[in-house]
């Protein structure tokens, strides 16, 4: 059991690994994918009403830092009721399917969790006054991917004190979890799209999120509000029209249109 005095140091090491880690994948990203491949990669390019520049990437460099203070905290509530006994959490030899079921079920969730958080998000009140702060970056880039408001920031977080506290989710799973939210994240937010058109033809592929997706939804202010599937969005019918031609056409070729989804 971690004593309380113990608690603080790993979170500071946990933080500042955490940031580390996180700003220099996304450097690598960005210095790749919009650096080096300013040329290379036009064809992939997803256009924007609004180019991105210095003082945007380094307004997303300050919000980030409040988001990975956010999360810390968030690690730190799940650790703190770990030790006391309190969650469901387990450190047991599991099985590798086992894992990856916990792993499929987390993702569901959290999709779900993010899917409601992020629509009403865009309620009035709430979006000039915290949403905003994530949708004043209209291209997006790598240094997009956790630029939020710190209330924004710890409200997308918490979907893992319920799965922690009331599922038997092995500790690996989480781990899993943290590297694909934070891969996806950066993916969503690319602003380039690299997937082929031809994964809108597999039925399972289809429903999966792309660079396109949420670049269109920062292009315009509404719809396609999931974060890992487009499923809850073509369930509640918020996945914006012109989605598909979008991804079909990419590069210079493709226009965001301004239809709007509730």
């Amino acid at each position: 059991m971690l004593a309380d005095t113990s608690l603080l140091p790993l979170l500071l090491t946990q933080f500042a690994t955490q940031a580390l880690g996180y700003f220099a994948v996304v450097a690598a990203v960005y210095q790749l994918v919009w650096r080096w491949g300013r040329q290379r990669f036009r064809a992939a390019r997803i256009p924007s009403p609004r180019r991105v520049d210095g003082a945007q990437i380094r307004r997303e460099i300050v919000h980030t830092l409040a988001t990975l203070v956010a999360g810390m905290a968030t690690a730190g509530t799940v650790l703190a009721l770990h030790a006391a006994g309190k969650t469901a959490l387990h450190d047991a030899p599991t099985s590798p399917w086992l894992v990856l079921a916990w792993v499929a079920g987390g993702l569901v969730w959290n999709d779900l969790w993010f899917y409601a958080c992020h629509r009403t998000l865009h309620r009035p009140w709430l979006f000039r006054h915290v949403h905003a702060v994530h949708h004043r970056s209209i291209d997006v880039n790598p240094f997009t991917s956790y630029s939020f408001h710190v209330a924004e920031a710890v409200l997308l977080g918490l979907w893992i004190v319920p799965a922690a506290l009331w599922l038997p989710m092995p500790m690996a799973a989480l781990g899993v979890l943290q590297v694909i939210g934070l891969a996806n994240n950066v993916m969503s937010h690319l602003g380039h799209e690299f997937l082929p058109r031809w994964l809108l033809a597999v039925p399972v592929l289809r429903w999966t999120n792309t660079a396109t997706f949420h670049s269109l939804h920062h292009t315009c202010s509404r719809g396609n509000y999931g974060l890992h599937s487009r499923v809850w969005d073509r369930l509640f019918g918020t996945e914006l029209p012109e989605y598909e031609r979008v991804f079909r056409a990419r590069g210079d070729a493709a226009a965001p249109g301004s239809s709007e989804a509730p």
